[in-house]
């Protein structure tokens, strides 16, 4: 007699023994860092093609529907005391995780006063159970929301991170069920939240440690492709993913690819994100305390800079703050690094923008705007912002350690409180990107200059 499949992850749990510390590494390539690359003959990037943002038709979706995200009443209609609620979906890893950062978003004083952080994600549910729209999952979820104060009506974003318990098949039949699975909860999404416009999507943390045949590598890592692969299915034009009114029945929230989590162990990845044996359980796949602020963090990061969730997540007019977006492509000394000297407030006369880990006295630019894009370049480089302003290209050279910083005074005027300028170093690079006409290409992160007090 088969045990009932809730109870599959315990089970396997209860078999487990301590964390494989010694399996610090499995030798793949984290999916923001593959770029042209490949795996098993399938290419990297979030977004696939070696992008680690979305086309540019997939953002301009996403700009359109962000739009839709204001504060609602409880029946749903816009309203200025009402609330958007940002929701977790997911299993036990999901909510150890967004627990712990509900407690600094809650805290941070920066927040939107009117996102409502509500954790809907349970342990033991995985991806095979919540794709069933009448799961009892979905009634725990209305009744954290009820619970919260909220409704259906006010749930308008969603962080979702799934995997299958006791996944097989090898690759890529695993991930190929996954992305099915991922695309029926994204409609479930929709038909339960009729105001849910936008859901940022996540794969695993690294499961090398993992003692269990709960979701061991290569699976965890290889779920970042049953992510990528579905954000291709809705920017190829699914109708079973239609997000766009203009394109038909509106049956799923925008997809985007959310804080990416995979590393491979202790060898870190170009942001210097590692997975120590002391981030995860006994298990080797739970995070332990420091593995969930290890993704609390990063999901601050995210909601704080993404281009599609701070517009709305951050409070309109907070204090003054400096924060990187989107993905850069590497030179010499990998991703050159975008970095302040300070916060943008007013009067604050020595504020500086730089750039650091750049090829020594090379042509750089520094490319300035008032809205952020994802405009191709070449290969894996994208311009994260938008060109059509007109605004100053600040071109310099490198010095010979491959740094340069550049003035930004701010005046004492209450007029620039609440102004947004991005940014975006371009650097010329014999061992970057490919570029006629030039040596090669590295490009830094996007960067958000938000003027405050």
């Amino acid at each position: 007699m088969l045990a009932p499949r809730w109870l599959v992850p315990f089970a396997l749990l209860a078999v487990a023994t301590a964390q494989n510390c010694a399996n610090t590494s499995i030798g793949a390539v984290p999916l923001a860092d593959l770029g042209n690359g490949t795996y098993q003959g399938f290419p990297g990037g979030l977004y696939g093609n070696g992008q680690n943002v979305p086309p540019v038709p997939h953002a301009a979706v996403g700009q359109a529907r962000m739009a839709a995200v204001v504060p609602r009443d409880a029946a749903g209609a816009p309203a200025a005391n009402g609330r958007i609620v940002l929701l977790s979906i997911g299993m036990s890893n999901t909510t150890q995780e967004f627990s712990t950062w509900q407690a600094t978003a809650n805290a941070d004083p920066n927040k939107n006063p009117a996102v409502l952080v509500v954790d809907g994600a349970q342990g033991g549910q995985d991806a095979v159970t919540i794709a069933n729209p009448l799961a009892n999952f979905w009634t725990v979820v209305d009744q954290r929301l009820a619970a919260a104060g909220a409704t259906a009506a006010q749930v308008q974003v969603v962080w979702m991170k799934e995997a299958i318990a006791g996944v097989g098949g090898g690759f890529p039949a695993g991930a190929q069920q996954l992305q099915g699975l991922l695309g029926q909860i994204a409609r479930n999404l929709r038909s339960r939240y009729p105001n849910c416009v936008l859901c940022f999507c996540s794969s695993r943390t690294y499961a090398g440690y993992a003692t269990s045949t709960l979701n061991p590598e290569p699976y965890a890592y290889e779920s970042g492709f049953a992510v990528q692969w579905l954000l291709q299915q809705q920017i190829g034009g699914d109708p079973q993913l239609n997000c766009d009114p203009t394109a038909g029945p509106v049956l799923a929230p925008w997809l985007g690819f959310g804080p990416y989590l995979w590393t491979d162990g202790t060898t870190p990845r170009s942001d210097g994100l590692i997975w120590l044996c002391a981030d995860v359980q006994p298990d080797g796949t739970h995070p332990s305390p420091a593995g969930r602020q290890k993704v609390a963090n990063l999901l601050q990061q995210f909601f704080t800079t993404n281009a599609f969730a701070a517009p709305w997540y951050v409070a309109p007019g907070a204090s003054a703050s400096f924060s990187t977006y989107g993905a850069g492509c590497a030179g010499t000394a990998g991703v050159p690094n975008l970095r302040s000297n300070g916060v943008p407030s007013l009067g604050n006369l020595n504020f500086r923008i730089g750039v650091e880990n750049a090829a020594p006295t090379a042509l750089a630019a520094l490319w300035w705007s008032d809205a952020v894009a994802a405009l191709p370049i070449v290969g894996g480089c994208a311009l994260l912002v938008d060109p059509s302003p007109g605004l100053p290209v600040w071109p310099s050279v490198t010095s010979p350690a491959g740094l340069r910083i550049e003035p930004l005074p701010i005046p004492s005027t209450p007029g620039l409180v609440g102004v947004d300028l991005y940014c975006q170093w371009l650097v010329e690079d014999a061992a970057g990107t490919a570029l006629p006409g030039f040596l090669g290409l590295a490009t830094s992160r996007g960067g958000r200059v938000h003027v405050g007090l």
